[in-house]
Parts: structure tokens; sequence; C-alpha cells
């Protein structure tokens, strides 16, 4: 097989298939895609709405419940207790298939008259609050939060523990303000981090303990700005810069900033890698154009996933093997498919649990053979599927995602205009829709944010009864009593700022998920980095081996 080079019908930008990846497609017996790599995770991850949460009646019950859907979705909304219980049965809606219809387009028919959960939150206790959440407790508002507890406002916080307004944390505790942080503890306003405690302002630091302000430093104790210090040097810093001053925090901030232009920049973040290619990839082998991988082999175009083997097109999921254009699903060949836990077999499929064999099911647990949730043997079943699939191929969808348009929400309700932002009318020119009343508050803050306590030692539980105003958007916010005492426990300010306008920060810290050509500074070796080439101009960026044997 030859490299071939197609042309993206939808971006117009020209895209590459090279053999491996037709090996794969041949492997899951998919034909090649016709839209680029980045259109097809555009698609995908408009159907996932992690922090955009309304206040809308259970369609079963009738009391109002939090929801990530709005009350205009055409199909009924349970609360969790309510879609979890087992007084109604998916498998009542069943449907015969249409042989002259769009296989898509039936499933959609169908999975519109199911029930959906008002909110994704598996074996989870406290949560309310929080979305796309498991196996956690006593979290509020993290969206993408697995095997946490007691932490509150977040995105992406996996197997971490007591940490506030982080983007990207992975097994740490006590963490604030951190971005891409691996296995750290008392952690404060760092970013690509790994195994750091007690400090603050840190860049790319790993084994790091009592630092301030330091870029690339590994395993350092009582460093200032990259300078060693005495302990009492160290100690008398604090006493004058107090980190409950915001203030203080900005100039360290600045000052670190200073040396991450002077200093040389790794290309790439992670680590015990062969044969990758993208950002914030560990433990893996022949893994390409991928974001944020925890582990993983033989796969490509997988973004936020914590183990992808012989997968493609999967994004914000846990463990895949042999997986395609899927999103947050668990399991083994799985295809065209979105919330499919703990399942093997599946084609087409949504909110299905502990099943395998399925084809255009939405809302089954624990079933087998079944299409459009109606149970066939499993000799008609096996006869069944290449006829679907060869009706779905007839129709061009066999391969493809869902389609843009049966997304439950506009595409700034969705989490892809945080990774891939348009405007309103670019996303409606792309197809996608649009929302303007998207829920906030306004008007009714209770004090001036200048007169909120400086002296974390003044904070008190009276402070949640205090309508906060954001000092950027000026929408309202409210503390919570455990967002109280974490502040006063840590010596931090109150913050000024609402949570999205905290989290959008935050994001704005993160390089895009793109991968462009530029040359190492020192070597000048042609590399692939998600530093574009303007960055290059700003900072000091070395290929892998550059920076091994320079900085290390």
């Amino acid at each position: 097989m030859q490299t071939e080079i197609r042309s993206c019908p939808n971006c117009k930008n020209d895209f590459i298939i090279e053999p491996d990846d037709f090996l794969f497609y041949e492997k899951i017996k998919v034909p090649a895609p016709t839209s680029c790599p980045e259109c097809r995770q555009q698609t995908r991850i408009a159907y996932r709405n992690f922090k955009t949460l309304y206040r809308r009646p259970s369609s079963k019950s009738g009391k109002m419940i939090i929801s990530m859907y709005n009350q205009d979705v055409v199909f009924p909304v349970y609360d969790i207790s309510e879609w979890w219980s087992d007084d109604w049965d998916a498998t009542m809606y069943n449907r015969d298939i249409q042989w002259d219809k769009s296989f898509m387009f039936q499933f959609f028919e169908l999975s519109n008259t199911i029930p959906h959960v008002s909110m994704m939150s598996t074996k989870s206790e406290n949560c309310e609050y929080s979305n796309m959440v498991g196996n956690s407790k006593n979290c509020y508002l993290v969206f993408g939060c697995v095997d946490s507890e007691d932490c509150s406002y977040g995105h992406i916080v996996w197997n971490s523990r007591d940490s506030l307004d982080n983007l990207y944390l992975f097994k740490s505790e006590s963490c604030y303000e951190c971005v891409d942080c691996l296995n750290c503890n008392n952690l404060l306003y760092s970013q690509e981090c790994e195994s750091c405690a007690e400090s603050v302002g840190l860049f790319d630091c790993r084994g790091c303990v009592n630092c301030i302000g330091c870029v690339g430093l590994i395993n350092k104790t009582y460093y200032i700005y990259n300078e060693q210090v005495s302990k009492e040097e160290y100690s008398i810093f604090l006493k004058y810069n107090k980190v409950s001053d915001v203030e203080n925090i900005k100039k360290i901030i600045e000052k670190r900033n200073e040396l991450l232009k002077i200093n040389p920049q790794r290309s790439f973040f992670g680590y015990k890698n062969s044969n990758i290619s993208g950002n914030h990839i560990y433990n893996a082998h022949n893994i390409h154009d991928s974001f944020d991988i925890k582990s993983g082999e033989n796969s490509r175009y997988c973004f936020t996933i914590r183990k992808a083997i012989d997968s493609y097109d999967a994004s914000f999921t846990s463990d895949i093997s042999e997986c395609y254009q899927i999103l947050f699903c668990v399991g083994n060949k799985i295809i065209g498919s979105h919330s499919v836990m703990d399942s093997n077999d599946i084609y087409y499929s949504d909110y299905c649990y502990n099943c395998d064999n399925l084809f255009g099911c939405f809302g089954l647990r624990k079933k087998s053979y079944y299409i459009l949730n109606k149970p066939y043997s499993k000799e008609e079943y096996e006869i069944l599927v290449p006829k679907l699939i060869e009706l779905m191929k007839s129709h061009n969808e066999y391969g493809d995602f869902f389609h843009k348009e049966f997304s439950p929400f506009a595409y700034n309700e969705s989490i892809v205009n945080e990774y891939m932002p348009l405007s309103k009318e670019d996303a409606i020119s792309q197809g996608f829709r649009w929302r303007d009343d998207i829920p906030k508050t306004v008007g009714q803050g209770t004090i001036d944010m200048n007169n909120l306590p400086k002296d974390p030692f003044l904070f008190s539980d009276e402070l949640k009864n205090e309508i906060l105003s954001c000092e950027k958007c000026n929408h309202n916010f409210r503390l919570i009593s455990s967002e109280i005492s974490f502040y006063k426990k840590m010596l931090l300010p109150v913050p000024k700022n609402c949570f999205n306008c905290r989290h959008e920060k935050r994001m704005q810290l993160r390089n895009k998920r793109k991968l462009h050509n530029i040359n190492c500074t020192k070597c000048n070796e042609s590399i692939k980095s998600s530093y574009d080439t303007s960055k290059q101009k700003e900072l000091i960026i070395y290929c892998d081996m550059c920076y091994q044997q320079e900085v290390i």
C-alpha cells in the first residue's frame, strides 16, 4: 500500500493516509476516512458537553434537576437515580430494521424516544454538580473526573485528592491552579510538573520540593527563580511574599515567564515513550498525532485517553483496544459509538453498559445480540450485521462517527468550542448549531470584590452566603464550604473570577492539539511540536536529544 493524499470535503485541506493507516482500517474492516483528522475530531467532541449545565424538570418525576441537556431537547431526560433504576426498560423502545432508510437516521429516531440520563455519573457519591464523573466522591464542578475525592472546579482530574482549580491533573493531592501536572503534592500555580511538592509557580520541573518560580529543574530543593537558597532564605522569602497576596503571585509568575524565555524548553512533554508524536504522552509505543495519553501502543489520532491499544480516532475515554471513531468508551472492538462502557463488539451505539454484540442500540445494560434495541439470536445477529454494514456503506455512513447535525448540543454548549473554538457565524456555516441563551446570572452580587477578606485566617463559612461578581465577565458565582476551608488551609486568596473564566485562562496556557514542523534551536533538525512557529520566536525549543544532553 502506498501513501495517499486526500482532500477533506469539510475544510478543503489535504490530509495524508499512510500505509500503516490502511493496514489498521483493513484490520477492523472499515473504509478509509474521507474527512481529515481535525474534522473527524471536531465532529466527535461536538457530542460532549462537560460543563454547560441547566436547571430543568425531570421527564419522569417532574422534580427540578441539574442536567447537561436543556429543556428544548426532543428526548426525555431522567435524573441520575431515575435513569439507573429498574422501573423502566430501554428494550421496550425497540424497532425493526428499515432497509430502505439510512441506518444512522434510524438509530437517531430510536434514541430520540429513549430517556437520557441528566448527568454522566457512575459509582460516585456527592458529585451531583459534576459531569462525566466516575468512581469519585465529594467533587463539585469537576468535569471529566475519575477516581478522585474532595476536588472542585476542574477539567480532567484523575486519581487526585483535595485539589481545586486544576486542568489535567493526575495522581496528585492538595494542588491549586495547576495545569498538566502529575504525581504532585501541595503544588500551586504550576504547569507541566511531575513529582513536585510544597512549591509555587513552577514550569516543567520534576522531583522538586520547596521551590518558587523555577523552570526546568530536576530533583532540586530550596530554589527561587532557579537559584539555590538556604532553608532560612526560603522561609524569609515566603514571609515577605505571601501566596495569599495576588500581587505576589503575579510577580512570581512574571519572573518565571522571564526564565522561560532564556532557558531551553522541551519540544514535547512526556516520558517512557518510543516512536511517538503528539504531546503529553506517557508509557507509550508507536502512538502518533495524539495528545494526553497515559499509556498505549499502535494508535493514532487519540485524545485524552488513559490507555489506548490498536485504536484510532478516540476522544475522552479510559481503556480501549481495537476501537475506532469513539467518544467516552471503555472496552474492545467498539466502532462509531459514544458512552459505551465495559463492553465489546459494539457498533454505532450510545449509553450502553456491560454489553456485547450490539448494533445501533441506546440505553441497554447487560445485553447481547441486539439491533435497534431488539433482541436477536446469535445466528440471526451474525447474518444481519454484514448486511447492516453494507446498508451503511451505501449511504456513506460506515466508518464515520454520528453526523454532526444529530448532536444534542450546540457548538458553544459542547467541549468542542474550548478545544477548537469558532465564532457563531463560522460554527453555523460549518453545519453546527449555536445557542444564544447559555445559563448565566448577572447583577445579583451582594458584596464588592474589594471588600472580601484579604487575610485567609479571617475567612469564615459565612462567605458562602455572599454572591460574588466575576471581575472579567460580571457573571455571578458563589463559594462553597469546602472551598472556603481549602483557601484557609492553604493560605490562598478568594478568586475574583468565576469558574468559567478561570477555566478559560487555564485552557489558554496549553498548546493547541496540533503539530507543527519546526526546527530545534540547537541542532536545527526538523521536529514535530505542539509549539507553533510564533512560539519558537519567543522560546528556545530543543529536540528531545538536545534537551537530554544539554539540560538534564
